[in-house]
Formats: structure tokens, sequence, C-alpha cells
């Protein structure tokens, strides 16, 4: 079966990630162009405000053949980290690989999805952070992995600064899981701002005209204007993530319906870090008409692993996973 081999817990699931990236490269719509090779290049005003993230930007404008390798090696790191977040906070019933597959296939559905931007790239400190938070609990002492958590926060927001809104997500866990300490929601708190100071003060002594926060809410300027799709692969796309949907809220309650109770706080922690991802989603649809797809990808990704889980479900969730591939290809390749 297609999933057993992602549902055991074997390193060797990443080996196709590879391959599956480049395959897909470079995401929905763009017809089988590079996003680089059809837009121009981005001088400093166009990705002003989001400093960390010019580094990346600079590498890939080096060579056409660098971004698909640097989108690999992103794609493949949060993969990991994703895939080791689900697994070390003990969100599902054993510990999997599925979201190897998962994260580049829904990344692969939306625009521009494989293309490294300064969202996805940042959603790797996001995911160590909230890492650092979800393995304290059960702790007596956790002070430090809080303000770890905070930096690595402040970290993400360095790349992307709606990243900052995600600590009500520390703030949360720590509702749900610990009795309240006010020191304990400070810390991250601090974390968070000690970072961000540092880096606006190293810019602005280095670099002022870099450190502009609001041009990093927007859609860098420049790109190419997104493609319509055919509609019938809106509405078959629809269909399939809206059964998907169905399957992810009947598994998921299931399975904390039967949880115990640090699992249940855990899994009502993942809840609220999902539906802030979805809220800094509609903010950025509300702000540009464009979305950052690691922002659905991420969670859906991590989501999506509770029926494909499911013992009893094995040709459903291969039937999942080979519908989702092929919608991947129509949106590659159909363009």
């Amino acid at each position: 079966m297609l999933t057993r081999f992602f549902r055991q817990d074997n390193p060797l699931a990443y080996l196709p990630l590879p391959l599956l990236v480049l395959a897909l490269w470079p995401g929905a719509g763009t017809g089988g162009a590079g996003m680089l090779t059809v837009a121009p290049r981005l001088d400093a005003r166009m990705v002003a405000g989001m400093p960390f993230f010019r580094p990346v930007r600079w590498l890939m404008e080096l060579s056409p053949w660098l971004p698909p390798l640097i989108g690999v090696a992103i794609v493949f790191a949060l993969a990991h980290a994703a895939v080791r977040l689900g697994n070390d906070a003990e969100l599902y019933d054993r510990r999997n690989h599925l979201g190897v597959a998962l994260l580049p296939l829904l990344l692969a559905l939306l625009p521009y999805g494989l293309a490294p931007d300064a969202a996805m790239v940042g959603a790797l400190p996001l995911t160590w952070s909230l890492g650092r938070v979800w393995r304290s609990v059960g702790r007596q002492q956790a002070g430090s992995a809080l303000f770890d958590a905070g930096s690595l926060l402040g970290l993400a927001g360095l790349f992307y600064l709606p990243y900052t809104f995600l600590i009500v997500v520390v703030w949360a866990t720590l509702a749900v899981t610990r009795p309240f300490h006010l020191r304990e929601y400070v810390l991250p708190s601090v974390g968070m701002a000690v970072l961000l100071f540092l880096g606006w003060g190293v810019l602005h002594f280095a670099a002022p005209g870099l450190w502009q926060p609001v041009a990093s809410l927007h859609f860098p300027s420049g790109m190419p204007p997104l493609p319509e799709g055919h509609w019938m692969y809106r509405v078959v796309l629809v269909a399939v993530l809206g059964v998907l949907g169905a399957g992810v809220a009947v598994t998921f309650a299931a399975v904390y319906a039967r949880s115990v109770t640090r699992e249940k706080n855990i899994r009502a922690a993942f809840l609220a870090f999902a539906f802030a991802m979805g809220l800094l989603a509609l903010f950025a649809w509300w702000l540009d008409r464009r979305i950052p797809p690691v922002l659905v990808a991420l969670p859906g990704a991590m989501l999506l692993v509770y029926p494909l889980m499911r013992a009893n479900w094995g040709k459903w969730a291969d039937a999942a996973v080979v519908s989702l591939l092929l919608l991947a290809c129509w949106a590659r390749w159909a363009g």
C-alpha cells in the first residue's frame, strides 16, 4: 500500500521527497516555468521589510538551477521539522512520516507553492518554537524552554513578521497544560522581543532602508500575475479537499475523545495553532488577495495525518494520496 510506507516510523520515507519536489516544481499554475524565470529580479525596495529572506533570494537569483535545489532543501527541512513536531509531541496515535508526502503535495496545489518565500523559510523556526513549548509539557521548570520558544518565534518574525502573532498559540498551550504563572507568559514574549529588537538594531545601523515592517505584510511587487486555472480543476480540488476535510473532522474527534488528559491538552494546543495559521491566511488574503502557501499547507498536512493513519481506511488513504498527487500534477503541467 502506498501510505503504509509513510505510516511507519522509518527515515527512508524522506528518500522520495527530493524527486517529488523536483517533479512538481515550481508549483501550481506556472505553466512549467520557474517562478524566477518569469519574474523580474526583485530590487531591495521590493523585499524591504523581510531582511532575513534577502540572502535566500540572492542565492536563488545567482543561477536558474539554484531555486529548485534551494526549494528541495527548504521543503525537506520543513517536512522533517513538521514530522518531528507531531511525533515528539505525541499528536498522533503512533509515530509516522506521512507529513513527508503530504506537505509537498499540498504546497504544489497552491500557486508558487514549492517556490521558497519568506513565510516558508520562517516556518522552520516557527515549528522549532512550537516544539520547544510542546515538549516542555509536564515539566515543573519550563522557563528556559519558553524563552527559547519566544526567541525562535522572534526569529520567524524576522522572516515573516505576521508570525509574531503566534505568540497567542504559546499562551494557549500554557493555558491548557499548566497552572497560571505570570512569569511563564512573560518569558516567551521577552524572548521574542529580544530577537526582534536585535534584528532591528543591526539593520538600523547596517542597512536602515531594509527595516520596513509593514512592507513584509504585503506580497512582493514585481511578481507575475497569478494565472487562471481551469474551472474543472477548481471544482475537483474543492470536492477532494471537502472530502478530506470531513475525514479530518471525524477522525480527529474520535482520536480526541479517547485521549488521556495530557494528549487532549496537546491536541487542543495544536488546534489553536491551526486556527491561528488560518487567521494569518485570511489576513494575507485580505491585504493582497494572495496567501503564502505554507500558511495552509503546514497545518493541513499535519491534520491530514489523522484520517490517513486509520488502519481500516487503508484503501481510502491510498486513494486520497493518489488524488492529491494527480491534482498536483494537473496544477503543475496543465498550465
